[in-house]
């Protein structure tokens, strides 16, 4: 028993002495007599300048720690001057005796003044991919994603609790210079704290930092918060009222501050690779959008589902705010009223928007739309669009009155030379070639109504087509004007010149609603209007970058036919008459000022047939057929409208269903006119063909002359008939007096 009180006074003198011995080693161990080591240590590791700059402070218990301050790790070599990372001061404590039961009791973590450089430079290299660390044959360790780790059964080391103080990094820079792409970005003044970190219980998040980006310029501050909860197992994490606020400047896009707002509540399964995000709102210019998503696939290649909606949208705000000037509208609520609404499907290659609706102030879109491929991209959609009353966004009438300024042409008569001389006053029509020559497209839109120029297009079908350049819309169908219309259009950008396409045609249409206004301004009378049914054809294709060269270019037909048409509130024959009789004095064809407004609106002129064709080649539209066929009076007409320097010279023959007339001014009206129509479209011209008038008014006073002359014989003739005749009664009488005379002598 001696013995063993011995052996345990000798133990706990051992003991006493190894921990004055410790405790000795503790309060006389300097870390700074090792800097030069450590340094070289790093540098070997690294093949980098490192540098530490501060002093290096160690302890030991209860809490395992070191605190160093003045670091820095030299950039590689080829690369700016700048340092890849530095650090004004790292402070991090460990309690020592609950590691022993896998329990982490942390201090503050603090880290001040983090810089850190990443860059690339013009051939794709980076600063940071030598620092990987290399195995025994040199070569880069293949790197496992968590779920491939997890796959591969691998697991982190488990913790049996975890208590963190908080996390305080202050000041922190990271500076990111894309020479490769010229991107340019810059994190300061980054900010991160934290609340005490525990399993299982909410810890309090604000992260803040300044952001400058160079393309485009932009300069932001970034404030986020949030309550983090995770597991022991890390696989479980919850982001609960997750606020970000983005406050941002950009001169090339904004005449405002940009104030952005992202809220959200997020739960997040490592193991089941799924994310939610609920109550998910992003709110800028005031613009609201609201998600509720599912994330899946979540280490791999995530796939979203979910349903998203926004608030009301005033759109003309929103561009205003933007810096981006809407042309003006009919309706000045036009565009104030935007929402949208549907269900969504997406991974880093597709989008599937299902269930669209889309509200466009009182009309509403419907339907799907699926970018199956966005690199491709490849787009398939089916939409529905409710009426629509597109007048509400063209421009009122005081804005087209507006005189535009247009580029004078000069005056030359080859069209070919207007052609080239238009072309170099105008811009190139921008077309999105690269696009559309990969773009995969099929979809079908179909439309109640649309109200263009107050006249409704209704049960419209418009199917569309694009593959490998050759954009198709096939068949495009509407009625309108209680007929049927029928068109395709082809686009093809295979080639550098894009070349087109137009087919249409219409049957049974009425065109008085569009011809109407135009009549009225003509004969000054607000009630002249047409009745009759009109087929029409068009096949025209084209090419070019220009509008002068698509004008140029274009080639093919038209063709416009009406039968038992009726002009209302016009005598045509009255019209043109009169007009011609006010030629013979005024030397003028418009309308006279007198008659405007006074024709008779129950008046009327019926046409049996009005038929037009065309041949449009090398700028001209070239008509050959123009009939107006009424009972009374025919119009026959050809000519050529130049569509490239816009002008015109056409030639009609009118002729009027002869009258009884007295004089020979009067007799003139009823003989066939020629009248021209020529110049540009600005100030046309109007004449009668003066030889042709000359000849008929020679004729007719050369029939006039010689009816008169015959007259004048006849009359002479008559006469002398008379003059014999009473000259032959005369001697007769005389010659029977002298007859008697001798009779008498006899008897």
């Amino acid at each position: 028993m001696k013995k063993l009180k011995l052996v345990f006074k000798i133990l706990s003198v051992v003991v006493a002495i190894l921990l004055l011995a410790l405790v000795a080693l503790i309060f006389t161990f300097d870390p700074n007599n090792y800097t030069d080591t450590i340094t070289a240590q790093v540098e070997k590791q690294t093949g980098r300048d490192f540098e530490i700059g501060g002093d290096i402070s160690l302890s030991f218990f209860p809490w395992v720690g070191i605190k160093v301050e003045e670091v820095m790790l030299a950039n590689a070599e080829g690369f700016s001057e700048e340092p890849f990372a530095r650090m004004s001061q790292l402070d991090v404590k460990v309690m020592l005796l609950p590691l022993l039961s896998k329990e982490l009791q942390v201090d503050k973590v603090r880290l001040h003044g983090l810089f850190a450089s990443l860059e690339v430079d013009k051939d794709g290299n980076n600063n940071w991919s030598d620092l990987a660390s290399k195995d025994a044959s040199g070569k880069q360790p293949e790197i496992q994603s968590p779920a491939q780790a997890v796959e591969a059964g691998e697991q982190p080391p488990a913790i049996a609790a975890l208590a963190i103080n908080g996390v305080e990094l202050v000041d922190a820079t990271v500076i990111w210079n894309d020479a490769q792409n010229n991107v340019h970005s810059r994190l300061s003044g980054f900010d991160l704290t934290t609340g005490a970190v525990r399993f299982n219980e909410p810890v309090d998040i604000q992260l803040n930092t300044d952001v400058k980006h160079n393309e485009p310029e932009l300069e932001a501050r970034v404030n986020l918060t949030t309550s983090l909860t995770f597991n022991e197992a890390f696989s479980n994490i919850l982001l609960d009222a997750l606020k970000l606020e983005v406050s941002a400047n950009a001169p090339g896009l904004l005449k405002e501050t940009l104030e952005l707002v992202l809220q959200s509540d997020i739960n997040i399964d490592i193991d089941q690779q799924v994310a939610t995000l609920s109550n998910t709102q992003v709110s800028t210019l005031g613009a609201t959008l609201h998600a509720q998503l599912d994330v899946s696939s979540l280490l791999s290649e995530p796939v979203v589902n979910g349903v998203v909606h926004t608030d009301s949208i005033n759109l003309r705000e929103l561009m205003s705010r933007l810096e981006i000037e809407l042309p003006p509208m009919a309706e000045e609520n036009s565009l104030t009223n935007i929402a949208l609404a549907s269900r969504v499907k997406a991974n880093a290659r597709h989008v599937e928007l299902d269930d669209i609706k889309l509200n466009l102030d009182d009309s509403e879109m419907t339907g799907w739309l699926h970018v199956l491929d966005m690199a491709q991209p490849m787009v398939r959609y089916k939409l529905h669009m409710s009426p629509i009353n597109a007048d509400a966004y063209m421009a009122p009438p005081s804005a087209e009155a507006t005189e535009v300024e247009v580029p004078a042409v000069p005056a030359v008569n080859d069209t070919a030379a207007a052609a080239a001389a238009t072309a170099e006053q105008e811009p190139e029509i921008e077309l999105p070639v690269e696009l559309l020559r990969k773009l995969d497209l099929q979809g079908e839109l179909t439309m109640a109504s649309v109200t263009v120029n107050q006249i409704p297009l209704t049960d419209i079908l418009m199917k569309t087509q694009a593959k490998a350049g050759v954009v198709r819309i096939d068949p495009l169908e509407l009625k309108a004007l209680e007929g049927n219309a029928t068109s395709s259009v082809m686009l093809n950008v295979k080639g550098e010149i894009p070349d087109y396409a137009i087919g249409m045609k219409a049957s049974d249409i009425q065109p008085g609603p569009v011809l109407d206004p135009m009549l009225a301004a003509i004969f000054g009378q607000k009630d002249v209007s047409m009745d009759g049914a009109a087929n029409v054809l068009a096949n025209i294709k084209t090419q070019g970058k220009r509008v002068s060269g698509l004008k140029q270019a274009a080639k093919g037909n038209l063709q416009f036919d009406m039968a038992k048409t009726v002009l209302h509130g016009v005598d045509f024959e009255y019209y043109v008459r009169n007009v011609v009789a006010d030629y013979l004095t005024t030397k003028s064809l418009a309308v006279p000022a007198e008659w405007r407004g006074t024709l008779d609106p129950k008046t009327k002129t019926a046409f049996n047939r009005v038929h037009a064709s065309a041949v449009v080649a090398n700028g001209d539209i070239t008509n050959r057929d123009l009939i107006l066929d009424s009972s009374r009076i025919k119009v026959k007409g050809e000519g050529v409208v130049n569509i490239v320097r816009n002008d015109m010279d056409y030639k009609a023959l009118v002729d009027v269903e002869p009258s009884s007339r007295q004089t020979t001014a009067e007799k003139l009206l009823d003989q066939p006119l020629s009248i021209r129509i020529h110049g540009p479209f600005e100030q046309l011209a109007y004449d009668v063909d003066r030889d042709q008038l000359k000849k008929v008014l020679g004729d007719m006073l050369e029939a006039e002359a010689k009816a008169k002359i015959k007259k004048e014989i006849e009359e002479e003739k008559e006469k002398l008939r008379q003059k014999v005749k009473e000259e032959e009664e005369q001697y007769k009488e005389e010659l029977k007096d002298k007859l008697k005379d001798k009779l008498k002598g006899l008897f």
